[in-house]
């Protein structure tokens, strides 16, 4: 059985009074702690928050850049492919020309010689004709 006396009473008290020592001593303090690395940790969330929003400006300025650059190499590129190929048929047109030029000189100088040869020989007509007609008269 419960006895409700003087006992109860100090029992009571020394609850309370132990409960207030606990609290001042242990409870506040790692209350105090708590609340200070629940700030500290919101803190450093919101610092990861801004620095992850900063580093997708600088990813999306960093890409715009890839971009702006990549074109341009290839606009580059284009140009310097296109002045190329109108160099090589520059070149190709000269030696095409050329060409004609050696196979005009080339034909002129057979022209010529074929015109010498055939004078040459029709000068010679007579003198051939006359050494068949003694082979053949004997």
């Amino acid at each position: 059985m419960i006895n409700i006396d003087i006992t109860l009473l100090i029992q009571v008290v020394n609850f309370l009074v132990a409960l207030a020592i606990i609290n001042y001593l242990i409870i506040r303090p790692v209350r105090g702690v708590i609340a200070r690395r629940r700030a500290q940790n919101d803190a450093l969330r919101g610092d990861a928050d801004a620095l992850e929003g900063e580093a997708g400006l600088k990813m999306e300025g960093y890409t715009a850049r890839i971009e702006k650059v990549r074109a341009e190499v290839s606009a580059m590129r284009r140009s310097m492919k296109e002045s190329a190929e109108a160099a090589a048929q520059a070149r190709v047109n000269e030696a095409s020309d050329e060409a004609r030029s050696i196979h005009r000189a080339a034909a002129e100088r057979i022209r010529e010689e074929s015109v010498q040869a055939r004078s040459e020989l029709d000068g010679r007509v007579g003198d051939f004709v006359q050494v068949a007609l003694k082979s053949m008269l004997g």
